[in-house]
């Protein structure tokens, strides 16, 4: 599981398509933690490049929010309860902010994607 955010930056880091060079940056720092304890570089704060901040908070939140072989989805509270007790750990302090200042449209989002799982 740890080397997924490696291999796919490998695989994807030579591209010239802007769309996949923003992927590369995606896949390499998106479980990167803002307080430094994260993989696979062990980035803090704004050393992790924008994209990898933002998809880290889509990446836990579609996560925490949906079924899973190995886990059933969590309740909103403890989602939201979640992010703001990560908030300036594993989370950018000010994107939490964002999201949760953003969460009726993000939970709009959310229950539409529902029929496409």
């Amino acid at each position: 599981m740890n080397t997924h955010a490696e291999l796919g930056y490998h695989m994807l880091r030579y591209s010239k398509r802007a769309l996949l060079t923003c992927a590369a940056i995606i896949a390499y720092e998106h479980h990167e933690r803002w307080d430094g304890q994260g993989y696979p570089q062990g980035l803090a704060g704004e050393n992790i490049h924008i994209y990898g901040r933002i998809t880290a908070i889509a990446d836990v939140f579609d996560a925490l929010v949906s079924k899973r072989c190995y886990k059933d989805v969590w309740p909103d509270e403890k989602v939201f309860a979640y992010f703001k007790e990560q908030r300036g750990k594993q989370f950018d302090p000010k994107l939490v902010d964002i999201f949760f200042e953003n969460l009726d449209e993000i939970i709009a989002v959310r229950d539409a994607m529902q029929d496409f799982k």
